[in-house]
């Protein structure tokens, strides 16, 4: 049945459990040095912590560097980096993006600082663990067959909104240059075909297969969404809520949800678009690692004390754990909730 699955999904279901196992390893590495600071996802590291280093860093030249924008506010509330001259006052707009300029310094805090060193070895350390699961010629056939991007992409896909669909955004700035873990290349990819695809479709990737696709012509609780979807309910709230707004679907008695007749051609579009993308090696070298569902679930174990062994995450992960592709989102909706890539 894999051969049925669009090329952005199998992308998408590799770099988010690429990604839960990073994020895992490096709450169970860092948790007893940082203590109760808000763990952060993978998404965050790539495309902000990862360049805001002890001599400061203004939010132009990150978003420059990163090719993307990310939650500046929320790295300060929760204790990854500073904004402004150091020992200053508190500023007004703490912890929001509110009073932020392109000129605004950034600056690590300790945590950060640590955070900043250990995220990179633990990155390289879950590849590893990827080519001992999966094999040496499977990775190594995964990274010769992503493409390098035609123009700079951020590591992660970029954060979206609901604010204009939840549609991903990249800024220009300077090509990187060194080596580049798999995550990051997987990230690049992912980035640009989504970029690509959103040109003109009617609606994003993250709410054409993560939403219209599963309502599609039912009439489905609201309920039951962010289980079918591997999206969180905070995520189809605002989802849904949007799709309304734009008369893409329409409430129903008793809390649940259909698509219109516009959103009914927006999802054919969707599924016109994800049936369009051909790149055979990409594809072949993808279905290798989707196919092994024990090692991706291998994985997608949390370490003992982590958030997403606790309730109210134990059910979606004893679902990916159970079945990873039926599980996991059909394509990443990074929110600015700690950049959660995986409905959490």
């Amino acid at each position: 049945m894999l051969n049925r699955i669009p090329l952005t999904t199998l992308l998408s279901w590799t770099w988010i459990a690429h990604t839960i196992e990073v994020d895992n390893a490096v709450e169970a590495a860092t948790s007893g040095r940082i203590g109760h600071h808000v763990r952060i996802s993978l998404p965050l590291w790539t495309n902000g912590l990862r360049y805001v280093d002890e001599g400061g860093i203004t939010v132009d030249e990150l978003h420059a560097r990163a090719h993307a924008a990310c939650n500046i506010g929320g790295l300060e509330r929760w204790g990854w980096l500073s904004v402004g001259e150091p020992g200053a006052e508190r500023r007004d707009g703490y912890g929001s993006h509110r009073g932020l300029t392109g000129d605004t310094v950034l600056r690590p805090t300790r945590a950060g600082s640590y955070a900043r060193r250990a995220w990179p070895r633990i990155v390289g350390e879950v590849e590893a663990r990827w080519r001992t699961r999966f094999g040496d010629d499977t990775i190594a056939a995964l990274r010769g067959a992503l493409p390098a991007p035609a123009t700079p992409m951020p590591w992660s896909p970029p954060e979206v909104a609901p604010a204009d669909g939840f549609r991903s955004h990249v800024i220009d700035g300077p090509a990187g240059d060194g080596e580049r873990p798999l995550a990051a290349l997987l990230g690049r990819v992912l980035t640009g075909l989504t970029v690509e695809d959103e040109r003109d479709a009617e609606v994003s990737l993250p709410l054409g297969a993560n939403v219209l696709r599963v309502i599609g012509s039912d009439v489905l609780r609201l309920r039951d969404l962010p289980a079918r979807s591997g999206i969180s309910k905070q995520a189809i709230a605002m989802a849904t809520n949007y799709l309304q707004r734009k008369g893409l679907a329409t409430a129903v008695a008793e809390r649940c949800i259909s698509l219109t007749p516009a959103g009914l051609d927006a999802l054919d579009d969707y599924r016109r678009r994800a049936a369009g993308t051909r790149a055979p090696a990409l594809r072949g070298a993808l279905e290798t690692i989707v196919a092994r569902a024990d090692a991706l679930s291998a994985g997608l174990v949390p370490p003992d004390g982590a958030w997403r062994g606790e309730r109210p995450y134990l059910a979606q992960t004893q679902s990916l754990l159970a079945d990873p592709t039926a599980a996991l989102p059909w394509h990443p909706m990074v929110l600015h909730r700690a950049g959660w890539p995986d409905g959490s």
